[in-house]
């Protein structure tokens, strides 16, 4: 039986050099992805406003649409690569 499979996938992080690191990935596979960013600022002490602290965070929206026989290995991957694996790319295989 064959059928298709649409969906997103979200990675989030807060290191800058993450999101290089998985937009270069994404982009050496041609899959489609945008970055959503969430900064924050918490101001510590109401009576100085320059006393506060910020952060940011990342989202990465995945765009993912295919075969499941084609997808299976690309989500497999992502996974591993989200759980700890790296996002370098894969050296190309020599025959």
């Amino acid at each position: 039986m064959t059928g298709w499979l649409a969906g997103q996938i979200f990675v989030q992080t807060v290191d800058e050099k993450e999101v290089e690191a998985v937009t270069g990935f994404l982009n050496a596979r041609g899959l489609a992805f945008q970055v959503l960013t969430l900064s924050e600022r918490m101001v510590l002490d109401a009576s100085d406003p320059a006393s506060g602290v910020s952060s940011d965070r990342f989202s990465i929206a995945i765009q993912l649409g295919g075969f499941p026989q084609v997808l299976g290995p690309v989500l497999t991957d992502l996974v591993q690569r989200v759980h700890g694996g790296n996002w370098e790319p894969e050296p190309p295989v020599e025959e």
